[in-house]
């Protein structure tokens, strides 16, 4: 039975059984207290071993097992009268097993850096069992979100012949023994499943994708990873205003069942990295989020530089990308929270993006966010065959390699628009983890690939 569910008046002297691992343990020559965990709750139960009510065995087991030792126990729940707390009264070891006093992480804390090194160990302290267990429940809510909006899971491949962000960073796959294509054309791993999705959504009109994405980024910075994955949803007859209203509309979502079934980890989380969490969340899910210009960006970030001078990079001309350190300001500083910014200039914006009548700027937009910079990237999507051709071939793209995405243009397309979260970066922002690796299971950076 699982520890949490345990822990409730009517199981006190109840006899139970249950499981789990050591955390911690202190000792003196007639009774031992160890913290025992299972995954089911932030701190575990504390269980009490009395000499005088185990036989000589259990206790003297006990008594000396290291930390992450697992055991299943049969024992009474108690309510101490002190402090509140619920506690395990041991009578008996079923069965167990006994870790390496030499395991790595020991009792003493480490720093994050050193637990990236022991990613397949790292998840038996306390603060990744947090940001791991927010992250599962996360994903659950995606899709129940989806579900509840009756949405199309659709299974984009892993394995495609497009670049749909048209950038360049992709990771060929070939087979080992003679280099060539097994295709029939050079495969490379997904860097977004949108080119595809758009295919159903033209039927479905309501779908989304969730699921990995690779690009091959040489860069080692917080907020990047080569494995990552990411949420798309794509809406039919809809419009890029339509798309970020979405977006806002699934992350209240998210940050409110979050904050209902996490708040202990939230608070948890919030002292270790020195923030407000639970405010944070809280003020999401009461702001209504604005929504600017790339060029009202641009005239904010430009009478900032006047005013205090700082940025290292001020050159706000158009047409010039916003840095992280721009993206951060409109966030925190401007906004006090998340932010939409749209319209970027359309010699910047992928070929997929509907060219607004300016001829300057594309219908492309980014959400912000504190301490992360860009959570969502999305946009509506160029509908007319000839215009996405012009585009095509302006960006000297491949067009034989998307005749099958140019032809959804030819059969009665309709406007459609859509975007990408960052899952990990969403997790960043609901956990105050700052970084990247520290928020997936077994992060794929450069130079690194353990486990």
């Amino acid at each position: 039975m699982e520890i949490e569910k345990i822990l409730k008046k009517e199981n006190i002297k109840k006899q139970l059984k249950i499981s789990g691992w050591i955390r911690f343990n202190r000792s003196s020559k007639e009774i031992v207290f160890i913290d025992l965990y299972d995954g089911s709750n932030l701190n575990g139960i504390q269980i009490i071993c009395k000499k005088k009510l185990l036989s000589s065995k259990d206790f003297e087991i006990l008594y000396k097992a290291p930390l992450y030792s697992s055991f299943t126990i049969i024992g009474k729940l108690n309510l101490n009268i002190k402090n509140k707390n619920y506690e395990f009264i041991v009578s008996k070891i079923e069965s167990y097993n006994l870790a390496d006093s030499e395991i790595p992480l020991g009792k003493k804390e480490h720093t994050l850096e050193f637990l990236r090194i022991q990613a397949h160990l790292r998840i038996r302290t306390k603060l990744f069992q947090s940001i791991m267990r927010i992250r599962s429940y996360c994903s659950q809510l995606i899709h129940f979100y989806f579900m509840k909006e009756e949405f199309y899971y659709i299974h984009t491949p892993i394995i495609t012949k497009n670049d749909a962000e048209g950038a360049g960073e992709i990771f060929f796959v070939n087979i080992k023994k003679n280099n060539h294509s097994f295709f029939n054309g050079q495969g490379t791993l997904t860097v977004s499943g949108q080119l595809q999705e758009e295919s159903y959504t033209q039927s479905l009109k309501k779908t989304y994708t969730f699921g990995p994405t690779f690009r091959a980024e040489n860069s080692n910075t917080s907020r990047h990873a080569n494995e990552f994955w990411m949420i798309e949803p794509e809406i039919a007859f809809a419009d890029y205003f339509e798309l970020m209203n979405l977006g806002e509309n699934i992350l209240k979502f998210v940050a409110k069942n979050i904050l209902e079934k996490y708040e202990e980890e939230l608070i948890f989380l919030g002292n270790f990295f020195k923030l407000d969490l639970i405010k944070n969340l809280e003020n999401l899910i009461n702001m209504k989020i604005k929504k600017i210009t790339y060029k009202n960006a641009l005239k904010i970030l430009n009478e900032a530089k006047d005013k205090n001078n700082l940025f290292k990079d001020d050159k706000f001309i158009f047409g010039n990308e916003l840095s992280t350190e721009h993206e951060k300001y409109l966030a925190e500083k401007y906004a006090n929270g998340p932010i939409y910014v749209y319209d970027y200039p359309a010699k910047n914006s992928s070929f997929y993006m509907y060219r607004n009548n300016d001829n300057e700027t594309a219908r492309g937009f980014d959400l912000l966010v504190p301490r992360i910079g860009e959570l969502i990237g999305g946009s509506q999507r160029e509908d007319n065959y000839q215009r996405l051709i012009k585009i095509i071939n302006e960006k000297k793209l491949e067009l034989k390699e998307l005749t099958w995405y140019l032809d959804l243009r030819k059969y009665g397309y309709a406007k459609s628009s859509g975007f990408g979260i960052g899952f990990e970066r969403l997790i960043m922002f609901i956990t105050g983890v700052e970084n990247i690796r520290d928020v997936l299971p077994f992060p794929r950076t450069p130079g690194k690939l353990e486990f």
